[in-house]
């Protein structure tokens, strides 16, 4: 007994000492940044998506089992002010870019691309090499001095394509239909749960904008790599440089190098004359951890982060919106006086209308005490468009995609599945016709419907006149260019829904000359998660445990995610249509 009880409390011992051990490392490594040598050059890798932010990785130095790759290596964020750091820093030479797998959107990768461009404006070099380039990968990679390619490798160039996922027949097998409420012709986002295929108008949206983002990629490729636009559509449209071989013959790169080899081209360019020395190379993601914006002064510009689909609540995960907490965030910053403006950061496909409403409400009482821009990411669509358009003003990229004025609600119908499949039934005694809004085994009534699609039609309503008043546009004319249609920030420019063109760094630019601030300094809310926050998780979720299941389902687990956000909706949505991948 007592050798069991020994060993009992040792075991209790033996894991608080581990957790303590762990503890001190995470804290220990949330300041530090890495040394660099003289003639350096840093290693940026861009392997999936890239986040708009990203806390310090409290696995990071974990090589085996699912710590390995818990977090993504580096942030957009740490991009723009690693980049801006590295430029004036002469301990650096240069830049290796590694976008092996790039998966993050358009807009990210318009912004790494222009981060690119500025810092080769020091006067150092920006190489890139690759295995595999996707389309993403290789429209980054573009940007650099030169680009090398495994000579076994390939360069997936051949065109855009918008892709939906509908869950119409799975949702048939289980015995449930959606009722739907929407208000926009083009307002699409209810198909992939009513229909097996996409409407005509959905079909003519998405063609539109595919096409419109697709003829920018090409021609600021064809800029680049100084390409005839025309030659370079032609070996897009029919995948041309499908082999490593080919994209060096249509000019795609500029040679095909093993690694080994590539390093050799490294040493050269950095003055090394010894072919086995070692390069001085480093890690983007560390060499960044800490790095801001070298504006300094007493005066602060608020950089506030909304990241996500839009729900009521609380939510400060940083992928996800939650209502109340955002609306918090601005009113801070409103109350601060050492806050003399704001940039809101959106990268939102929208969600619920009751919380856009909220948040746009902050938006304009911040508006009135200091200016208020926007600055849209990926996407800035429906309810993300709602909080931003009673800025003072909105800077997108061309490829962002926006728009998607409209509003619908989904209401399930499991009258088959309750009856059919699991023979349940309800009995209710009413004491009015619009008592009971709402049955699992039976569908809605005709009074219900009525109630429906008239609060749709309202919410609609009240969405086109807040754009007409937030953009000083006739509400004729936005009920005109409305009905749910998504755009590309280059058509939404011409129509007069985004100010101008420009990431983060341009919005915070109009901030400042709008505030009249020469001497200043950028706060980022909301504060990011601390490492231990993110080891253990809050009462949702935990970061592990989202990877583990991403492990797990592997391709399923975006759809997975999609479905579970229906379910989970509550009251009517702005948002844009259900996940569309242009790829």
């Amino acid at each position: 007994m007592f050798a069991s009880m020994l060993g009992f409390f040792l075991t209790i011992l033996l894991f608080f000492l581990f957790i303590g051990i762990l503890i001190s490392s995470v804290a220990s490594s949330v300041n530090r940044t890495e040394e660099v040598e003289a003639n350096s050059v840093l290693e940026l890798k861009l392997s999936g998506a890239v986040p708009e932010r990203l806390a310090d990785n409290p696995f990071e130095g974990f090589n085996q089992g699912p710590l390995a790759d818990a977090a993504p290596a580096v942030g957009l964020e740490q991009i723009i002010w690693g980049l801006e750091k590295a430029a004036k820093d002469n301990k650096i030479k240069g830049v290796v870019l590694r976008a092996d797998y790039y998966a993050g959107g358009l807009g990210t990768a318009e912004e790494i691309r222009q981060q690119i461009l500025a810092f080769r404006k020091s006067g150092k070099f920006v190489y890139a090499y690759a295995d595999i380039l996707t389309d993403g990968g290789f429209y980054i990679a573009s940007a650099c001095d030169k680009v090398y390619l495994n000579p076994k490798g390939f360069v997936e160039f051949n065109g855009f394509a918008g892709q939906v996922m509908l869950y119409k027949g799975l949702l048939d097998k289980l015995g449930v239909e959606f009722e739907v409420f929407k208000a926009g012709k083009y307002k699409s986002a209810v198909e992939p749960f009513t229909r097996n295929e996409l409407s005509e108008p959905n079909k003519e949206q998405i063609r539109q904008y595919v096409t419109e983002l697709y003829g920018h990629h090409l021609k600021q490729i064809a800029l680049s790599r100084n390409l005839d636009s025309g030659a370079l559509a032609e070996t897009s449209n029919l995948f041309k440089a499908r082999t490593a071989a080919k994209a060096l013959e249509f000019k795609l790169v500029d040679g095909l190098k093993y690694y080994d080899e590539f390093e050799d081209e490294l040493r050269s360019k950095l003055g090394i004359k010894e072919k086995d020395k070692k390069i001085n190379k480093s890690s983007f993601a560390a060499y960044s951890k800490n790095a801001k914006s070298s504006k300094t002064g007493n005066d602060k510009i608020a950089v506030i982060y909304a990241n996500g689909e839009i729900a009521m609540g609380k939510n400060e995960s940083g992928d996800a919106i939650g209502g109340e907490s955002l609306a918090q965030t601005i009113r801070k910053a409103r109350l601060d006086k050492n806050i003399k403006a704001v940039v809101l950061r959106v990268n939102s496909p929208g969600g619920s209308s009751n919380a856009s409403d909220i948040i746009a409400r902050e938006v304009e009482l911040c508006k009135k005490e200091k200016p208020v821009i926007v600055s849209f990411g990926n996407v800035a669509a429906s309810g993300g468009y709602y909080i931003a358009c009673v800025a003072d003003s909105i800077f997108a990229y061309p490829n962002t995609i926006t728009g998607s004025i409209g509003v619908f609600a989904l209401v399930p119908n499991t009258q088959k599945m309750y009856k059919q499949h699991l023979g349940l039934s309800y009995e209710t005694v009413p004491t009015g016709e619009y008592a009971v809004t709402w049955r699992p085994d039976q569908g809605l009534t005709p009074a219900m419907r009525s109630y429906f699609q008239g609060m749709v039609d309202e919410i609609y309503t009240d969405f086109i006149s807040i754009v007409g008043r937030g953009r000083h546009i006739d509400t004729g004319r936005v009920a005109e260019l409305a009905q749910g249609h998504v755009y590309t920030a280059m058509h939404a420019k011409t129509l007069g829904l985004v100010d101008g063109f420009g990431g983060l760094q341009r919005s915070i630019q109009s901030a400042a000359w709008k505030a009249k601030l020469k001497d200043y300094r950028l706060v980022s809310w909301p504060e990011m998660k601390s490492p231990i926050e993110l080891l253990f998780g809050d009462k949702s979720k935990s970061m592990l445990d989202e990877k583990l299941a991403e492990s797990e389902l592997g391709p399923l687990f975006k759809a997975f995610g999609q479905a579970n956000s229906v379910l989970k909706m509550t009251g009517p949505q702005m948002r844009m249509p259900w996940e569309i991948q242009v790829q």
